[in-house]
C-alpha cells in the first residue's frame, strides 16, 4: 500500500506555491507533510459514517502539487482520484511523481475541461477564500461536475480571520461575502474573501443542501454539501436574499475597500518619499564627486606652492 511518506516531495518553490511554509520553519517538508495529513483528516471527518471510497471518483479542486491529495494514495487503490489546479508546474510534478493520482491543469474560469456529472466527491482547501470575480462561476462549475447527490466540501474564512485580514473584530451582521485586497498579487497572498455563516447558507443553499459543518479547522469553517437537483445561474446564486444583513454587508465592504485605498495611497506616498530621498542622496553624492574632481588641479597647485 502506497503512503505519502513513500513518495518524493515537491521542490520548495512548489511547496510554497499554495501556502508559504519554508521561511517559517527549519523543516518545510515535514510541515508540508503534516499540513496535508491534517487536511485529509478534516475532509474524512466530514464524510457520512457509511462513506466508502471504493469505486468513487474524487476531485481535489485547487490541489497544487498534491499536499492533501498525496495522503489519499491508499484510497486511490480503491477509487479514482484527481487533482486540478491552475498552476501548470504543480500539476506536471503531481503527474510525474504521484501516480496513480491524476493531475489536471485547468484555467481560472469554467469550464474546467473535466466531464460534468462524473464526480462522487469534490473537496476544496482554501480556494473560495481567494476567488473574486470567478467565485460564483466556479461554485456552479463544481455543482455541474458532481453526480446527482454528489458531495462537495468547501472551506471559508470568517470569524477566525477578521482581526488579521480586515483589522477589525468579527461582526457577523456586517459581513456577507466581503472581498478584500482584490488586486493584491499572488506572491503577497492574493485576494482575501471573508464569509459569514448566514451568507454561505443563504447563497450556497440555493444549489446544495448543507449536510455537516465543522466548528473550526485550520482557522476556517468547513462545510459538507450535497448537490441539489437544480439548474441555477450565477445571477440566481448571487441575488441578495431578504435578510437585511445583505445590504449592511454590501455597505461595509465598500467601507473596507475605501480603507484599503487610503492605506494603499499612504504606502505609495511613503514609497515615493523614500524614492525621492534616495535620488537626492545620490545626486548630492554625484555633485560632491564632480566638485571634487573639478577642483583637483587647484588642490594640486596649492600643494606645490606649499612645498
Amino acid at each position: 500500500m502506497a503512503l505519502s511518506s513513500d513518495r518524493p516531495y515537491p521542490p520548495l518553490d512548489l511547496i510554497d506555491r499554495v501556502l508559504t511554509i519554508s521561511p517559517w520553519t527549519s523543516e518545510p517538508v515535514r510541515a508540508y507533510e503534516e499540513l496535508g495529513a491534517q487536511t485529509k483528516r478534516t475532509v474524512v471527518s466530514l464524510l457520512p459514517g457509511d462513506w466508502s471510497f471504493e469505486g468513487k471518483r474524487v476531485l481535489d479542486f485547487g490541489s497544487g502539487a498534491g499536499r492533501t491529495l498525496r495522503h489519499f494514495l491508499p484510497e486511490a487503490e480503491q477509487g479514482e482520484f484527481w487533482g486540478a489546479d491552475i498552476d501548470g508546474p504543480s500539476i506536471e510534478w503531481l503527474r510525474e511523481h504521484l501516480a496513480p493520482l491524476n493531475g489536471w491543469h485547468c484555467g481560472a474560469w469554467p469550464p474546467l475541461g473535466l466531464e460534468h456529472g462524473t464526480f462522487d466527491l469534490i473537496y476544496t482547501v482554501s480556494v473560495f477564500t481567494h476567488l473574486t470575480d470567478n467565485y460564483t462561476p466556479m461554485a456552479l462549475e463544481l455543482h455541474r461536475l458532481l453526480k446527482p447527490d454528489g458531495l462537495l466540501i468547501v472551506s471559508y474564512m470568517g470569524r477566525w480571520n477578521s482581526d488579521r485580514f480586515a483589522k477589525e473584530p468579527w461582526n457577523e451582521d456586517r459581513i456577507g461575502r466581503n472581498v478584500l485586497y482584490a488586486d493584491q498579487p499572488w506572491d503577497l497572498g492574493g485576494p482575501v474573501v471573508l464569509t459569514s455563516d448566514w451568507w454561505f447558507r443563504e447563497h450556497w443553499g440555493r444549489a446544495f443542501d448543507v449536510v455537516a459543518v465543522t466548528e473550526e479547522s485550520h482557522d476556517m469553517t468547513w462545510v459538507l454539501l450535497r448537490k441539489r437537483a437544480v439548474d441555477i445561474t450565477t445571477e440566481e446564486f448571487d441575488r441578495p436574499g431578504d435578510d437585511p444583513r445583505e445590504v449592511a454587508a454590501a455597505h461595509h465592504n465598500v467601507t473596507q475597500v475605501r480603507m484599503e485605498m487610503r492605506e494603499q495611497a499612504a504606502r505609495s506616498a511613503q514609497a515615493l518619499a523614500a524614492q525621492r530621498e534616495g535620488y537626492e542622496k545620490r545626486l548630492t553624492a554625484m555633485e560632491h564627486s564632480l566638485s571634487w574632481r573639478l577642483t583637483a588641479p587647484l588642490r594640486g597647485r596649492g600643494r606645490r606652492r606649499r612645498s
